[in-house]
């Protein structure tokens, strides 16, 4: 939405160090579900085949449902991109240029985790929160019966959204600074006219589209997701 360094959430408070910042993110994670107040995750996989498939799944749910975590979120969807590009509820940069950057991420290669790919399952055995680079992630694509009781999934569905996940010694590093990603990414900045063009252009429903959470009461449900997020963010990264 402005021309904001590319960083994970979880460093949205400048006052805390690196050693801060991890520190809370495990607590978070060590209380997943207790923080989550009985929204579900899903269990995919037998853990003693693939030990750290719940880890990944914690990790993506929780980023879709606006806790504070260490991947970033893009998308292979143009209108979704566009929309997170210019959503400004509050107006507050209405006269700034937006910013769109295009990842031309090597589908084949040594950046890319595609849990669509059985060969990549073995990342699976693999911490997530202790890995040796940044990565692109693709999701794996398998869903339940009851997939639309799960708000990060069918979120992460509309908005056919990937992630870049940051290592721990670069929890601080700005992705566009890294350079093994540096150089496949580009800028483009959306001035305000085209701003304006762009929120004409997407559907009115578009935005309840992109933050369903799969009930039929969905704006309650949302206000609900968004209130237990704001405050256990607030609780676990900014109170000290």
């Amino acid at each position: 939405m402005n021309d904001w360094p590319i960083k994970p959430s979880i460093t949205r408070n400048p006052d805390l160090s690196e050693d801060e910042i991890l520190e809370k993110e495990k607590g978070f994670f060590e209380n997943y579900n207790e923080e989550t107040l009985e929204i579900k995750v899903l269990e995919h996989f037998d853990k003693d085949y693939t030990k750290y498939a719940q880890k990944w799944h914690n990790l993506f749910q929780a980023q879709h449902l606006g806790f504070y975590t260490r991947i970033t979120d893009w998308s292979q969807d143009f209108n979704s991109a566009m929309f997170f590009a210019i959503d400004d509820e509050s107006k507050a940069y209405i006269d700034s240029n937006g910013v769109i950057y295009l990842y031309e991420c090597p589908y084949h290669g040594d950046q890319l985790i595609n849990f669509q790919r059985e060969e990549d399952y073995k990342f699976f055995d693999q911490n997530p929160f202790d890995l040796d680079k940044a990565y692109m992630v693709k999701h794996h694509s398998q869903f339940p019966d009851d997939f639309e009781n799960y708000a990060g999934e069918i979120r992460r569905f509309r908005q056919d959204g990937s992630f870049i996940i940051s290592t721990s010694k670069e929890i601080n590093e700005p992705i566009e600074n890294i350079p093994y990603i540096n150089h496949y990414l580009t800028k483009i900045f959306i001035s305000p006219s085209i701003k304006g063009e762009i929120s004409n252009y997407l559907d009115e429903g578009f935005k309840e589209f992109i933050y369903f959470a799969s009930t039929e009461n969905n704006t309650e449900e949302v206000e609900r997701i968004r209130r237990i997020t704001m405050e256990s963010n607030n609780k676990v990264y900014w109170d000290k």
